[in-house]
């Protein structure tokens, strides 16, 4: 069997502590496959409802159900999951929804009720119960997947600094994943939820404006990863992308075509940032992010995320090991 494929388990906790400073030290290579998983994941939520705002209340609701289970110690795997994903929430109302995800009351009762249309949900009184069409909606194979390939490259680089005796690829974890799939899960939307509301509030607390912005970052951050420097510290590396040469910048209907989003919406929001001096627009119209007030507070999230996803990332390593 090659190394990398056994599959053998060596057990050895790994502290958050050892998970950051792998982090730290590797921020690049860590940082690009988690920037293309966060994409992934907006790109996953706009074409499902065209609407992030439903999908967040869709994902809370899983995440509020997966909590549930792992209250009462009942794990399920994902094929048990999804033999019958139709489940109810009792004791849930919009105030708590719209508290938990920022949203108005009158916005959160709205976009139920378009769910309700569409028969992804049913409310009644003091319960709401979540359909078999919300099921085809929100499968999460490939957020799995994504997720796997970040814990794939620490589980390398804690192989190779020794601190580990065997290196798991990520067909290894998503095996994993998949059998503790309501327990993991539940730990991870707690984080995910959270990282996509704090962001989005920087973009006037507009999703689809956070979306433009997270794919002109995006963009950049792939011409850093194409340039010669490999190697940029973790404070540092904002600069960076800003500043890495012979970048390109995207026009709207690129940016439409990566998002989803409609261009005439691409245009009016990609119009907010410009104003809002956050962006800038050359002369062949492509935009690019500039260092604004947005950037800068982003920039500050970014450093706290370091150690907020260290947290996840080694409590879902001890279950999947542990377990």
């Amino acid at each position: 069997m090659e190394k990398g494929q056994n599959y053998i388990l060596s057990p050895t906790k790994i502290p958050e502590k050892k998970i950051y400073q792998i982090y730290c030290d590797n921020y690049d290579s860590i940082h690009h496959l988690f920037v293309e998983f966060q994409l992934s994941w907006l790109q996953q939520a706009y074409n499902a409802l065209k609407d992030i705002d439903k999908y967040n209340i869709l994902i809370f609701l899983y995440k509020e159900n997966f909590n549930f289970l792992n209250e009462i110690f009942k794990v399920k795997s994902l094929k048990e999951f999804y033999l019958n994903p139709k489940f109810d929430l009792d004791k849930i109302n919009i105030i708590q929804i719209s508290k938990k995800l920022r949203l108005s009351k009158e916005t959160t009762r709205r976009k139920i009720v378009e769910l309700e249309k569409k028969g992804i949900l049913i409310k009644n009184k003091k319960s709401i119960t979540v359909t078999l069409k919300a099921g085809l909606l929100q499968k999460p194979e490939n957020t799995i997947n994504s997720f796997s390939k970040i814990l794939q490259h620490i589980s390398f680089l804690l192989y190779k600094e020794t601190v580990v005796k065997n290196y798991y690829k990520k067909e290894f974890f998503i095996k994993k994943i998949n059998e503790r799939f309501t327990q993991i899960l539940g730990i991870f939307l707690d984080y995910q939820i959270e990282y996509v509301l704090a962001r989005k509030a920087l973009a006037n607390n507009d999703t689809e404006l956070w979306f433009i912005t997270g794919s002109l970052l995006y963009n950049q951050i792939m011409f850093l990863k194409k340039s010669e420097k490999k190697n940029h510290y973790q404070r540092e590396w904002i600069d960076e992308v800003l500043k890495v040469g012979n970048k390109k910048g995207m026009n709207a209907m690129s940016i439409s075509d990566l998002t989803g989003i409609p261009r005439p919406t691409v245009i009016r929001k990609l119009k907010i940032l410009l104003k809002q001096k956050d962006i800038y627009k050359d002369n062949n119209n492509l935009y690019y992010i500039t260092k604004g007030k947005l950037i800068n507070e982003l920039n500050r999230l970014r450093l706290n995320n370091i150690r907020e996803l260290s947290s996840v990332i080694s409590r879902i390593n001890n279950i999947i090991f542990f377990s």
